[in-house]
């Protein structure tokens, strides 16, 4: 995806009235550059630019608690995350069953980076958005999105809340009133450049409680943010090195709902369409199967007529006896029967326009056929034309049919033939 939506929940929300949660989001491209204004409003409203792109939901970091523990040297997070809770627990008031744990990526320095979150929390998040209609890929701590300078001390400034960020410390988020003794107590005088992060909004009223931060300390520079703390958080956000908390069980949760839920539509219209293909496919199977017994009937039925007497055969075999049988005849120096007489028919048939050949039966070296004929003569003109060709010709019967002749004529070979 080329752009990533960044939602950011301002207030706690409720899951029966997600849509109406205060929210801001912000479209980024690769890079976390802007592609558009600033938006605040309810959750709901972002969900129609949440179609086809990266979402990104940034949650209130004073719900979270960052800590970075000295854990034992194990591959991979799965078996870190089973002992974390466990290593942390008598740093923590709460029992740790209620609570979700996050790891993040090693560093130089020692500890593991690890967010913690109630699971009433994280449930209450989730089922929100889900409610709002939103599949979203990560979920971020919006404090754990402050920049890291190095050898510096970063502090936000953020609707009341101030968070501290050191290089070597996990993010402290205090709110406390008024924000003179926040900052006292996240930074004490100190040689390290520092730098504040402040909205533009809330820098005109906090003015001379930062002036006073330079007494201790001199190294200050106060970044004033015109549109709010978003773009900034939104920035950090792409790089990728904050820890998203859709670990565990979360994970696989949102894993199923992303790649189920945009595709379950198609997915059943796919099933649908493979089902009528093979259904339809199957009817034209089952009909095939039946026009090929119909062609084995008759090529038996054929092939009982063409050889006489002979032992009836498998009609994938029929084509080469017949072929066999011709071979034979082509060798026999004696003129065939049943050719002469297809023979002095065909020209019979081509000199008298108006005859129909409608059955066939050679047995015995004896052609018996059933012609309709226009009249008697026609059939007496067959019969006369064979013996001019040495055919010893006989006309059986000759019954009137409607307006025409039916006849049974017999030709039989001559003798000593």
């Amino acid at each position: 995806m080329s752009e990533t939506l960044i939602i950011r929940l301002l207030a706690k929300i409720n899951p029966a009235s997600a849509i109406e949660t205060d929210a801001q989001w912000l479209l980024v491209d690769t890079q976390g550059a802007r592609m558009g204004a600033l938006l605040q409003g309810r959750l709901g409203d972002a969900t129609g630019l949440a179609q086809g792109r990266k979402v990104i939901v940034l949650v209130p970091g004073a719900d979270v608690l960052h800590l970075n523990p000295v854990l034992p040297a194990l591959k991979g997070n799965t078996k870190l995350s089973q002992i974390v809770p466990y290593a942390l627990e008598d740093q923590l008031a709460t029992d740790v069953d209620t609570l979700h744990f996050a790891l993040g990526k090693r560093s130089k320095l020692p500890g593991t980076p690890v967010v913690v979150v109630s699971h009433q929390s994280m449930q209450a998040w989730l089922a929100g958005l889900h409610e709002a209609g939103l599949q979203i890929d990560t979920l971020y701590a919006d404090t754990s999105l402050l920049p890291e300078l190095t050898d510096s001390i970063v502090l936000l400034i953020d609707r009341g809340h101030v968070s501290a960020r050191k290089n070597d410390e996990p993010v402290n988020t205090l709110d406390v009133e008024p924000l003179s003794e926040a900052l006292a107590l996240l930074l004490p005088a100190t040689d390290k450049p520092v730098t504040i992060y402040i909205a533009e909004d809330e820098c005109g009223t906090e003015q001379s409680v930062l002036d006073s931060v330079r007494d201790r300390a001199p190294n200050l520079e106060i970044k004033v943010l015109p549109d709010g703390v978003l773009p900034l958080m939104a920035q950090q956000a792409i790089q990728g090195h904050a820890i998203n908390l859709l670990q565990g069980n979360y994970t696989q949760r949102i894993k199923r709902a992303t790649s189920l839920r945009p595709w379950r539509f198609a997915a059943v219209m796919t099933g649908a369409l493979i089902g009528m293909h093979l259904l339809t496919k199957g009817i034209e199977l089952w009909q095939l199967h039946k026009q090929e017994a119909a062609l084995d009937q008759q090529i038996q039925a054929t092939y009982s007529q063409g050889i006489p007497g002979a032992s009836p055969i498998e009609p994938a075999r029929a084509r080469l006896a017949f072929e066999s049988r011709w071979q034979e005849l082509q060798n026999n120096n004696k003129p065939d029967g049943l050719m002469t007489s297809l023979n002095i028919l065909s020209q019979v048939m081509n000199a008298n326009a108006g005859m129909q050949l409608q059955e066939l039966i050679y047995r015995d070296s004896n052609v018996d056929m059933r012609i309709l004929a226009p009249d008697r003569e026609a059939l007496e003109r067959i019969r006369q034309q064979a013996q001019t060709q040495g055919i010893a010709a006989e006309i059986l019967t000759a019954d009137p049919q409607d307006a025409k002749v039916e006849g049974r004529v017999q030709f039989k070979p001559a003798a000593g033939a």
